[in-house]
C-alpha cells in the first residue's frame, strides 16, 4: 500500500547462477516478512545500462527505473559480488548513476539506510568489497546499517533453491536493521509534521 515503507534492492550480476542473485531475493524476502515492501533493479537490468557520462545532458532511458526507484526508496539493499579488491563494475556504474539525483530535494542516497551483501571467493576479498561499498554510500550521503552480509562462496553453501541457515540468520539481521530504520525515519517526519512552526521574532 502507497505510505508503507519502500525498500530497494540494487545489484546481483549477470551468471544465469549467480549467488548475489539469489542473496539478493532472499534478503529482499526477509525484508518483507517486516511487512515493508520490496523492488528490485537487478543485475540483468544494471547491465543496460551505459557507462555513467556526467557530462551527459539527458537521463538515460535505462536508467529511468533505477532513478524512480531510489527516489521512491525509504532505504536501499546494495548487493555485489567481490572483484579484485571492490566491487563489481557492475554495481559501481549503476551507483555513479545516483549522481543523476542531485537536485532531488533528497539526493542521492540522502535520508535513506542501505544495507550491504558481498559475496566473494575468499573473506579478504569479502571485507576489502565492503568497505567499498560503504564508502561509496557514505559519499551518497546514505547511512550504511551497522550490519553487513559477506559470504565466503568457498566456505558457505547457497544453492539455487537454498541458503545455508547461517546466511539467512544473517539477512535476516540486516532486514530488520532496515525495517527498524524505515520506521524511525517516519515516526521522525510525523512529529516534525506536528511540530509547531518558530515564529519569526526579533534578534536583540
Amino acid at each position: 500500500m502507497p505510505g508503507e515503507p519502500m525498500v530497494v534492492g540494487i545489484g546481483g550480476s549477470t551468471g544465469p547462477h549467480s549467488v548475489t542473485n539469489r542473496l539478493l531475493e532472499q534478503a529482499l524476502a526477509e525484508t518483507a516478512a517486516f511487512g515493508v515492501r520490496t523492488a528490485v533493479v537487478g543485475g540483468d537490468e544494471l547491465a543496460q545500462l551505459p557507462i555513467f557520462d556526467p557530462a551527459a545532458l539527458i537521463v538515460p532511458s535505462a536508467a529511468e527505473h533505477l532513478l524512480s526507484a531510489v527516489r521512491a526508496a525509504d532505504a536501499v539493499i546494495i548487493a555485489t559480488p567481490g572483484y579484485h579488491g571492490g566491487m563489481s563494475g557492475l554495481v559501481k556504474n549503476a551507483l555513479d548513476h545516483l549522481e543523476l539525483l542531485r537536485g532531488d530535494e533528497r539526493p542521492y542516497l540522502d535520508g535513506r539506510a542501505a544495507g550491504v551483501i558481498v559475496t566473494a571467493a575468499g573473506w579478504q576479498a569479502c571485507g576489502t568489497a565492503l568497505v567499498s561499498v560503504r564508502s561509496a554510500v557514505h559519499a551518497l550521503r546514505g547511512w550504511p546499517t551497522p550490519f553487513g552480509v559477506t559470504v565466503n562462496s568457498a566456505e558457505q553453501h547457497v544453492g539455487k533453491d537454498d541458503v545455508d541457515e547461517r546466511v539467512r540468520g544473517a539477512l535476516r539481521i540486516l532486514a530488520r536493521q532496515l525495517a527498524e530504520f524505515t520506521e524511525w525515519r517516519a515516526s521522525a517526519r510525523v512529529l516534525s509534521a506536528a511540530a509547531p512552526t518558530p515564529r519569526a521574532g526579533v534578534v536583540r
